[in-house]
């Protein structure tokens, strides 16, 4: 074993480490607090395991250098693999006790991959926020223009049970930038990657090739979980292919509908007849709390109530009012000065206010609430082909940056540099989409810029639920517009609570654009007031001829739907709650002798196979996630298993 203990001897370590891994092949390196974490990633060789000690904070920006070989360089904690989750298991924040830490005290990554490094294996390490939450945490692949060429990818890279988090105030843009080639990233939670005003993202890629597996992992963010493209990527025609997606935990507290900053409260006023020059009357004041949110952006809170002071007639004084410190707040702003007139405002560092009658700086108490962290969807690709995405839950999305829809297929040409992005050949399978404010979006092109045309995208054996108006978007299951093609819709069960289930756009009432090679089978759903319905178009067949030719629409359960409006083929009796075993209790099952068990193209029951997908996902939400992959299939399903809450 060779001890690093500082960079006194360094140069005698680096000569005899040479001509030990030359004589004795990999070897450990042990690496403690105060040691020189770059200098033993520099001097490492293929093979070697670079042990860094339980606990340990490591401070500084990092870089994976290029080494020569094909094996790889592990950089992990040295406390026992027994202290850990084993291997294929999610690691928790429980485990932070144990794992290194590798901090950025600046706006830097943390730990960056140079150009054209491979074969480097991070585990069990512990990534915590930047400076402030600017940037990203770890940068595997460079997504700015000094990434240009395929050569310049770096490669090779497996992320497995790393625990990497934003700030719990200021959040954090980015936690993994994911632009290279063969990486994987599995079993890791990444929690609170979150920003005000701008987009925040768990994992991100727009200028790799791919391909990318992102396994067993919980991830958390803002505004968008899991994001490929987005961005011009610098790389002439490339597109990130081969990407998978299974069994993670894609999610977003509920908390942070809430503003991040709570409003002043707890309030006693009053008022002195010397010290001051405001004249009799009735004074009234709003304050605001404010502080740093991250990322250069400073939040403000809701204002608080409106509070009164009367200054005796016949006198001129002053107006003082106190209220209780807000948490973490680092100024207040106190607005006033006349009831229903609160023009001006001051700025005050303590939780008081005297207000002698001087002039303050012009601006209106604001009446909207306070700051949230900006939130927009779950899942979302504008620039991939061959994508699986598979035995995962998307859970939480509301109408906030966005109209609350939970999973895009957008391609996006952003900057106008990129005509060849495209959204090709997606397999979106055994999925549970749940309490969102939308469905999913789904373009065909991009606009103004134009992009490649989206194509190829197969949505089956999914569960959607609790898609509802109550999280302030629309309450659809599909928005579906500007000429996709060969989209599948198949098999899957549907429950949502707005006026139409999948409405469709395009074009002009005289020249729709149209949707070819649509096929919607076999799903469960309610019909709701609309159905399929298009701009410009009535419910069903209207809709159908004119943004669908040729569709094949069959095999469908549309509860509550007028078969005159429908191809024939299709299902519409019963009641919603007779067709599920107990939807109540969410447990999507199919009703024995229920409308779902006939009608279908292929023999089996209409929608999802729940039983199946349920079993698949049993410990996604689990405090380990993923234990066993592969005795979760096969013969040993269980007949059902009820619905995860």
């Amino acid at each position: 074993m060779i001890l690093l203990r500082g960079c006194r001897h360094l140069a005698v370590v680096a000569v005899w480490l040479a001509a030990s891994v030359a004589a004795a092949g990999a070897e450990t390196l042990t690496i403690r607090a105060g040691d020189n974490l770059q200098a033993a990633l520099d001097r490492a060789q293929p093979g070697d395991v670079i042990m860094l000690e339980a606990g340990a904070t490591f401070i500084g920006n990092f870089v994976l250098p290029v080494k020569a070989g094909a094996s790889f360089i592990t950089v992990r904690s040295s406390a026992p693999d027994s202290s850990f989750p084993s291997a294929g298991t999610r690691i928790t924040p429980a485990a932070a006790g144990l794992l290194p830490k590798i901090v950025s005290t600046n706006s830097a990554a943390s730990l960056v991959a140079a150009p054209g490094a491979h074969h480097w294996r991070l585990e069990l390490l512990e990534f915590p926020p930047t400076l402030l939450g600017y940037g990203e945490i770890l940068r595997l692949g460079d997504g700015s223009s000094a990434q240009s060429s395929l050569s310049q990818v770096p490669s090779f890279i497996e992320v497995d049970r790393i625990y990497l988090h934003g700030h719990p105030l200021y959040g954090q843009k980015r936690g993994i930038a994911l632009n290279g080639r063969s990486i994987s990233i599995r079993n890791s939670h990444i929690s609170d990657i979150k920003a005000i005003g701008f987009d925040s993202q768990a994992i991100a890629g727009w200028n790799g090739p791919g391909p990318f597996t992102i396994e067993n992992n919980f991830l958390e963010a803002a505004g968008e979980n899991v994001l490929f493209g987005g961005a011009d990527p610098p790389i002439p025609n490339l597109v990130t292919e081969n990407v998978v997606v299974r069994y993670n935990h894609m999610s977003k507290p509920l908390s942070w509908r809430n503003p991040v900053i709570p409003s002043p409260s707890g309030f006693f006023t009053s008022s002195s007849a010397s010290g001051g020059s405001l004249a009799g009357g009735t004074y009234a004041y709003r304050v605001v709390a404010r502080r740093p949110v991250g990322g250069g952006t400073v939040g403000r809170s809701t204002a608080s109530a409106e509070v009164s002071v009367v200054v005796p007639a016949g006198a001129t004084g002053s107006a003082r009012v106190t209220w209780s410190a807000v948490p973490n707040a680092t100024e207040y702003r106190v607005y006033g000065r006349r009831p229903g007139a609160l023009t001006q405002y001051f700025t005050v560092s303590g939780t008081s206010f005297t207000d002698t009658g001087a002039t303050g700086r012009s601006e209106a108490a604001p009446t909207t609430p306070g700051d949230t962290w900006t939130v927009k969807n779950l899942f979302e690709l504008k620039n991939a082909r061959h994508v699986t995405v598979e035995y995962n839950v998307f859970e939480n999305n509301w109408m906030h940056g966005q109209k609350g829809y939970a999973i895009l297929f957008t391609p996006r040409n952003q900057d106008g540099g990129c005509p060849w992005c495209v959204v090709e050949d997606v397999t979106f399978q055994f999925n549970v989409v749940r309490n969102v404010a939308a469905g999913i979006n789904l373009l065909g092109f991009d606009s103004p810029n134009i992009s490649a045309r989206t194509t190829g995208i197969r949505i089956r054996q999914n569960l959607f639920y609790g898609i509802t108006q109550a999280l302030g978007g629309p309450g659809w299951f599909c928005l579906i517009g500007d000429e996709p093609r060969d989209v599948i819709v198949e098999h899957n069960t549907i429950d949502f609570d707005g006026t139409t289930a999948l409405y469709a756009y395009g074009g002009t009432a005289s020249v729709p654009r149209t949707i070819t090679g649509f096929r919607f089978l076999n799903n469960a759903l309610r019909h709701s007031d609309y159905g399929i319905n298009g701009a410009s178009f009535s419910t069903g067949i209207p809709t159908l001829t004119a943004y669908f030719p040729g569709a094949l629409v069959q095999g469908n359960w549309l509860q509550g739907g007028t078969a005159s409006r429908y191809p024939s083929g299709n299902s519409f009796a019963g009641t919603f709650a007779s067709a599920f075993v107990d939807v109540a209790a969410g447990d999507y099952r199919p009703a024995s002798g229920g409308p779902l068990m006939t009608g279908s193209t292929d023999g089996t029951p209409i929608g999802a196979d729940i039983p199946a997908l349920m079993n698949e996902i049993r410990f996604v939400t689990g405090p380990g996630g993923l234990t066993k992959p592969a005795a979760l299939t096969g013969p040993n399903r269980p007949a059902g298993v009820r619905i995860i809450r």
